[in-house]
């Protein structure tokens, strides 16, 4: 399964951080460090949880198990905000 930005969504980069605004709902949204780590795989193309995991664990001292929990669950995050969509 491999998870990509949907077309709903602009971004940009302010002071450091990932800012991203949904334009049918008017929504703006920040990242933190990690998470902006992985916006910014994910503007590349669609990305798997472990590609994902390996750029974070390349970046981050965290085992990979607690990295695919975390990434999975902003992931199903960004999906329900309409930010993420999943594809083939």
């Amino acid at each position: 399964m491999k998870y990509q930005l949907t077309p709903d969504q602009i971004s940009s980069k302010v002071a450091g951080e990932t800012v991203i605004l949904n334009h049918n709902k008017g929504s703006y949204y920040g990242l933190d460090e990690v998470g902006v780590l992985i916006w910014d795989t994910l503007e590349k193309g669609p990305q798997t949880i472990d590609t994902l995991c390996d750029v974070v664990v390349g970046e981050y001292d965290v085992d990979v198990d607690t990295c695919k929990n975390d990434i999975d669950g902003l992931l199903q995050e960004l999906i329900s905000e309409r930010l993420v969509e999943v594809t083939e």
